[in-house]
Parts: structure tokens; sequence; C-alpha cells
């Protein structure tokens, strides 16, 4: 195993071998499994340890639920995430907290993947960021995704975050697109799925439209947990495309978690299907059955597991509580899990705990 694993993950981040990948996956794992007790105690519940495994998909897996129990850390924290939770506020509600030792790998997926996936042909576009910039969510895994294609791919002096404590700033996101509709620039939106909707509604009840330029595209994720009401995603984007003139297939989605460091999105800006996400070459998904964990069929719905190289720092193998359907390479969401369809993860928590 190399002295500087991370370097390696880097390198192979920025230059993808796919003949490469089971031989770092398994290095990785084995980094893993001498930094993190927690996870060697997983590791010894299951009977398999680094010199077992005989390729990524037996390294053993870590539930999403375990990061709001367990410091799963590799290494010193130099950024730490929370999730956002539900909107109901409650005090004991329990967060996901992501220890990330590694800033500038998490940073690295980025420019390897956003503008492959948003940007498609634009240049240094005039951004608007419907999402609370760092200052305001210091410890969103999101607002550091944003911000970061915003400062490396967007242009600087055309840019906008019209977020606060409240929600959209109507008259900044406004002003940004009275803006773009007057020097005809192609520009990108970057928001989640509540945000954009909350500005389109603001739109509506003041009569407003704008025609953004040719060529404009929008980047939309996240959904509506924990809102009393959730708009359909077709009606989401018909809503866009009458209120901003961005049409539906410039419309790219994103999928990501405070639990990893790699996003997914979907092909929509290269011609591809809408609905399906794709992977990065540095990320490997699964659909595995609920109860068995075992892998499904291609197309049978089940739990969402992800192998994110780049989540050297806390857990490479992980298995979320989302469902989906493998897909054309890549995975087509289904929604959350019930706690029903959890069961089959709930003794690796515990496991992990201690």
């Amino acid at each position: 195993m190399s002295r500087d694993l991370p370097a390696d993950v880097a390198a192979f981040v920025r230059a993808p071998d796919p003949e490469r990948f089971e031989a770092l996956a398994l290095d990785a794992f084995a980094w893993q499994h001498a930094r993190i007790e927690p996870y060697r105690r997983l590791c010894a519940a299951r009977g398999v340890g680094p010199g077992s495994a005989a390729g990524w998909r037996e390294v053993p897996m870590v539930p999403a639920a375990a990061f709001r129990t367990t410091v799963l850390t590799a290494a010193p924290a130099v950024e730490t995430f929370r999730s956002s939770g539900t909107s109901s506020g409650d005090a004991g509600e329990e967060r996901s907290v992501h220890h990330h030792p590694f800033p500038d790998l998490y940073r690295l997926t980025i420019d390897e993947s956003f503008p492959r996936y948003c940007l498609a042909g634009l240049d240094r576009p005039p951004m608007l960021a419907l999402a609370p910039d760092r200052e305001l969510a210091p410890e969103s895994s999101l607002s550091f995704m944003i911000d970061h294609a915003v400062a490396r791919w967007g242009d600087p002096e055309a840019g906008a975050w019209a977020f606060g404590r409240r929600g959209v700033d109507v008259k900044i996101a406004r002003s940004w697109a009275g803006a773009r509709q007057r020097d005809r620039r192609p520009s990108l939106v970057l928001a989640t799925a509540f945000a954009l909707a909350q500005w389109l509604e603001a739109l509506e009840r003041q009569g407003l439209r704008f025609r953004l330029p040719p060529g404009s595209a929008a980047m939309v994720t996240g959904g509506f947990k924990g809102r009393t009401r959730e708009i359909p995603r077709t009606e989401l984007l018909a809503r866009l495309a009458d209120l901003l003139a961005i049409a539906p297939e410039r419309v790219a989605a994103e999928y990501g978690m405070t639990e990893l460091t790699s996003q997914l999105y979907t092909r929509a800006l290269l011609g591809g299907d809408p609905e399906v996400y794709e992977p990065p070459p540095w990320v490997r998904v699964r659909v595995l059955d609920p109860v068995t964990l075992e892998e499904a069929p291609a197309g049978e719905p089940g739990l969402i597991a992800v192998f994110d190289l780049a989540n050297l720092g806390s857990a490479v193998h992980l298995l979320t509580e989302d469902l989906g359907a493998t897909e054309d390479a890549g995975v087509r969401l289904l929604g959350r899990a019930a706690g029903a369809e959890l069961r089959g993860c709930s003794l690796a928590a515990e496991e992990l705990a201690g």
C-alpha cells in the first residue's frame, strides 16, 4: 500500500484508470480499517478484514445512519459537515455529522464532475445560487460544493447568492435575472428543489417572467424533506420553462449526501436520460435488496449502496437510506426508504456504535 493513499486517490480522480480501481479500493479498505476503530469493530463482526476481501463489493458497508451516532474519521477533521435534518426543528433530532479530513480532495471531485454535467459548454457563466452561502451555513456540504463551483467555474463579476435566513431573497434573484435578460449571457442557476419552487412561486405571485438567454441551464438538487407541500418534478420543470425560459432538457439534477464526498449527476445537458444519475469514474453504485442486502437485478428497486474512493477520510463503502434501481450504467432514484426497508442495515449501525 502507498504511504500517501490520499494522493493516490487524488491522482485517480484526475486520471481514472478502470484497471486500477479494484486495487485502490482494497487499499482504501485497509487504510480505513487501520485508522477507524468503530469500523474495525464492524468488520470483525462481519468476519471480513483487509486480507480476506477479494474485491470492493466485499468491503463491509457503513450505513448512513451511523454518521448520526458515531465519529468516523481516519484523520483529524479539517471541515465538519452536518445534515440539514427536517424543518421540524426538534431539539432531539439526530443529524449526520461528517468529520472530513480532506477538503481539497472534495474540491477536486467537484472540479472533475461539475463542469462536465452542469456547464456543458458554458464558459464561466453568471451563476445564481439559491442556497445558503458558507457564512450562513458553514457546516453544510451543499454550501461547500456550491461555493467552490461558483468561485472556480462562475463569473465573479456577474454571480449572486440569493438566500437568507428566511429562505430565497426574491429581490436579489429578481435583480440577477433582469441583468441576465439584458446582457444576453447564458447563465446557470444552482438551487435546491425547494428553494427553486419558492422563487418561482414568488415570480408567479408578482406576475413576472424572465427570458434567460438561450443556452442557460440549471442544476437542481435535493427534494422537499420535512416540507408540508411537495411539487412534482415535472411541474417544477414546467414552471421553470415558463417563468425563466430554461427548458427541461437544460436542467441537470444532482445527487449528493452529507455522508459522501462525491456527487452523481444526470446527463440531461449531455443529451442523456434526465432521470438517471451517473456515477463518476471513481465511484461505483449498486442497488441491494433491503432485507438480504444482496445485489438486486437491474431495474429492480432496492437500497442504494455507494463505493466512493474520495470518501477515504470516513467510509468508502456507504449504504444509503435511499431507494433506487440501476439503469443504463447509472441509478434511477425512487425516494427515501421506509423504516421497514431499513431492517437489513440496522444491525450494522449497532455494531459500529459498540
